[in-house]
């Protein structure tokens, strides 16, 4: 009798992945400006991983950060990024069970380290959310 591997409770990281996109309100943010993104990603996967495919990979957020942001046209929001992002590594990933998303912008105010938003997302949320234009 064939059984799956033990499953444990996994929290992927990641910090600070920096990009260069056109975001803001202020007239001064109509050119492209670095963005800061950080990823928590949680869900169950094999206890003991032996390839990629047993895990979160997070090469998806990195192509749609780095690689996919830049090519595209100016937001007004961070909030827009940030839900993007959760959209995106929901439907990369079934076993994922939570994200939190964090988008900051460190160059916007000279007397502030940076200014962001955060949010975190059930999968519950995402199949409620998601639908939501």
């Amino acid at each position: 009798m064939s059984s799956s591997p033990p499953k444990h409770r996994w929290n992927i990281h990641i910090k600070n992945m920096e990009t260069t996109i056109g975001v803001g309100i202020h007239p001064h943010e109509q050119i492209k400006q670095r963005v800061f993104v950080n990823v928590v990603v949680e869900g169950e996967y094999p206890a003991k991983p032996q390839v990629i495919e047993d895990c979160f990979n997070y090469d998806y957020v990195h192509e749609l950060v780095v690689n996919e942001w830049p090519k595209r046209e100016h937001k007004l929001l961070l909030e827009n990024c940030a839900t993007e992002l959760l959209e995106h590594i929901f439907r990369c990933d079934g076993r994922v069970d939570r994200v939190s998303v964090r988008v900051c912008k460190p160059d916007i105010f000279p007397q502030v380290e940076s200014v962001g938003v955060e949010t975190t997302w059930t999968r519950a949320d995402f199949e409620k959310l998601a639908l939501v234009k």
